[in-house]
């Protein structure tokens, strides 16, 4: 799938490249992008979506991102104004260990939102947030922005020192990531189904998935097989809830694959998504889980 980033920041394309599997993402290249003038990351990462939607035009998928670190020891700040704040890197890095000099207070949190504008012309969006702490010097190499100073909760260690692969799982965009992509689940089977596309080999892996993985066996007693969606009913606190159980699978050169499986209900605005990724013999390598806790069935 090819998508444009609605953004100069070559980082984050290649970053988003990683957390959106099958994905070919391209920067674009404007001069003219409008000011960040948005009081949530929703309205700017839209902003950007909407303009790159006039200067690219439609038939592609179009990302927009906006980001930022909140500290709780300034108010919340930077956050929307973090791109502003200071030169990213060490300059934004020194003037914020500056501001926090003498406090022990260093509680703060990474936020991001993603919106994507379909080639139909949906809009779709997921947000990410990673909390953690300041820490009181930069360490490590990895990572870029604040990465070096922030350290997640339940780590002793910076970002930048835990390194990219771990910002593949954890970090604010790669959790906004997966909630994109849970929400462009539901549409893309949808265009799936409508044009009778079927990929055999997509078949074949997730056949070998639900039979090897006990995990993946359990949850494919409601699970369709087949990249889909198909209703089933689950019970929150005794009460018996309405909901649908939706497959979807993308594959990974050379050897990998995502599956995506996502549990809706209450009308679909609350969901819970488990992400396997997993080799194309169906073994599974990790599982990432996102959104609110799965009701008892």
């Amino acid at each position: 799938m090819k998508a444009i980033l609605c953004s100069r920041n070559r980082h984050k394309a290649r970053e988003l490249e990683r957390l959106l599997p099958g994905w070919s993402i391209e920067t674009l290249d404007a001069e003219d992008y409008p000011p960040e003038t948005g009081v949530t990351y929703y309205e700017n990462a839209r902003a950007k979506a909407r303009f790159g939607l006039a200067a690219a035009g439609g038939g592609v998928h179009l990302l927009g991102e906006d980001s930022g670190i909140e500290v709780e020891a300034l108010g919340g700040r930077p956050g929307i104004e973090s791109a502003r704040y200071a030169p990213e890197g060490a300059p934004a890095i020194a003037r914020l260990l500056g501001e926090l000099e003498g406090t022990d207070e260093r509680a703060a949190r990474y936020v991001c939102e993603l919106v994507c504008i379909t080639p139909g012309g949906d809009e779709l969006r997921g947000t990410g947030t990673l909390s953690g702490r300041i820490a009181r010097g930069p360490c490590g190499r990895e990572g870029f922005g604040y990465d070096p100073v922030f350290v997640p909760d339940g780590e002793k260690r910076t970002v930048a020192e835990l390194g990219d692969a771990w910002k593949e799982r954890n970090s604010h965009r790669a959790r906004a990531a997966r909630a994109l992509l849970a929400a462009l689940g539901a549409a893309l089977l949808l265009v799936a189904s409508a044009c009778g596309g079927h990929d055999p080999t997509q078949q074949r892996v997730l056949n070998a998935f639900f039979a090897q993985s006990p995990r993946a066996h359990t949850l494919g007693l409601r699970f369709p097989h087949e990249p889909g969606t198909a209703k089933c009913t689950v019970r929150d606190h005794g009460k018996a809830l309405e909901a649908t159980c939706a497959t979807d699978i993308s594959l990974v050169k050379p050897s990998r694959a995502v599956v995506t499986l996502t549990e809706a209900w209450n009308h679909g605005a609350t969901a819970h998504t488990w992400f396997f990724f997993i080799r194309r013999d169906g073994s599974v390598e990790s599982v990432v889980q996102e959104g609110s806790a799965t009701p008892r069935q």
